[in-house]
């Protein structure tokens, strides 16, 4: 019995190592989306719960003037929820396949506000080169297209067939 309770003792303390690395990793990068597009606004937390033998994970938005917690979906508006929404899909990503890969993105910003989607694309640029990952996005949104390393337009010939073009950053 001895041996068992060493092994879930262990087991435990793993568990708790996974979740303290991912929940660094996690915050690290929803709070630089957070914090490039509302600066010194908002504070993201993530906070591992454990009732019954179960691991419940809950997500904390802070108020950095006055320290509080607020509803994101009440208070502050989509812009903060999209953002964030946008952040923990490229932490899953980053987790889930590590950060030598390319990541396709389809209109990505396409909800965001038109006073935010320059910050939005700075979001990417930082998050490019944090987790060292290439990102290809397709969009329409001009804002989003100045933000380009290379840009790269498809149209269609006179015969219904896709060119692809390289263009000029601006």
């Amino acid at each position: 019995m001895k041996l068992l309770e060493q092994a879930q003792i262990f087991l435990q303390k793993v568990a708790q190592d996974t979740q303290s690395k991912l929940k660094f990793q996690v915050e690290d990068i929803v709070n630089l989306a957070l914090d490039t597009c509302f600066p010194n606004e908002y504070e993201f937390k993530l906070n591992f719960n454990i009732s019954r033998g179960k691991t419940d994970a809950e997500l904390v938005f802070l108020s950095k003037s006055t320290g509080k917690e607020i509803d994101p979906m009440g208070s502050v508006g989509g812009g903060v929820v999209d953002i964030t929404s946008f952040a923990l899909r490229i932490s899953a990503f980053a987790l889930e396949q590590g950060i030598d890969n390319v990541i396709i993105l389809d209109e990505p910003f396409r909800f965001i506000s038109k006073d935010l989607q320059s910050r939005a694309g700075d979001i990417l640029k930082k998050l490019s080169q944090k987790l060292g990952i290439q990102i290809i996005m397709v969009t329409h949104i001009d804002n989003m297209i100045d933000i380009a390393d290379r840009l790269f337009e498809v149209r269609k010939d006179s015969n219904g067939v896709s060119k692809v073009i390289q263009r000029k950053i601006i």
